[in-house]
């Protein structure tokens, strides 16, 4: 004969609604993502070059590869594909031009 094990009670303390019977609240802090989407228009500040002869810009902390970009140049770009540490961009337009001759 087979001994089956008796639970003391039928619910789950850890899957049960006790936080809807508690007096604190349940803040819901929303997910704060501002990652640019593509087809979004940004400005950045080319700050350097890659190997390709690219222009290299910094957005919010990630990077951004805008082709025929000159160092120095502040360009008006949309976003062409988002990565995971990188974006690619196209110029519309030149904001300001750099000041520095090579």
């Amino acid at each position: 004969m087979a001994r089956h094990k008796k639970r003391k009670h039928s619910w789950n303390p850890y899957t049960s609604e006790i936080q809807r019977l508690s007096i604190y609240p349940r803040v819901q802090v929303p997910k704060e993502d501002d990652t640019p989407k593509t087809g979004e228009i940004i400005e950045v500040f080319i700050s350097g070059m890659d190997d390709k002869g690219r222009g290299i810009g910094y957005f919010k902390g990630r990077k951004i590869i805008v082709r025929n970009a000159s160092v120095g140049s502040k360009v008006r770009v949309r976003i062409t594909h988002v990565g995971k540490d990188v974006m690619f961009g196209e110029i519309i337009k030149t904001v300001s031009e750099s000041s520095v001759e090579y």
